[in-house]
């Protein structure tokens, strides 16, 4: 192979890299498929709301769209991943989309030996979705079994 070869081929590898997302698995593992799911209780949703809004503000008001719990514990905590809203990027940027305003998040939900919500840690808040370019968030919520896309 030429020298310029390499170069083009090795420019083209550094190009995938500068943009994770692409790279980044878009699918659910056999094990969050598998996993049982149920329901947030109401004082789950407090607590992983109240660890949102610290990190994002409460104004605009937030609206959250609450998934099932994907019950698969790693080094006893559980990943929980869900969509807030709130953000005006509809009138910003002049977009219709009614999901643009929502962003996904990643919490780490930790609980004690009842099966009580223990703590709560915000791991990660995605982009507003105005873009609709997937991010590493949505890579990860989507490998533990989320549907935060739709």
């Amino acid at each position: 192979m030429s020298k310029g070869a390499w170069i083009l081929a090795a420019a083209l590898a550094l190009a995938g890299c500068a943009n994770p997302a692409v790279l980044a698995p878009m699918e659910p593992s056999r094990e969050s498929m598998a996993a049982p799911r149920r329901p947030l209780s109401d004082a789950e949703k407090d607590a992983v709301s109240a660890a949102v809004l610290r990190q994002l503000g409460e104004q605009p008001p937030r609206a959250f769209k609450w998934l099932p719990l994907v019950v698969r514990p790693n080094d006893g905590a559980v990943d929980y991943c869900a969509l807030v809203g709130g953000d005006d990027v509809a009138g910003e940027y002049g977009v219709t989309d009614a999901n643009a305003e929502q962003r996904d998040f990643l919490v780490r939900l930790s609980f004690d030996r009842g099966g009580k919500l223990a703590g709560v840690e915000l791991v990660a808040v995605g982009r507003p979705r105005s873009d609709h370019v997937p991010t590493m968030v949505d890579s990860t919520c989507l490998q533990d079994g989320y549907d935060v896309l739709k």
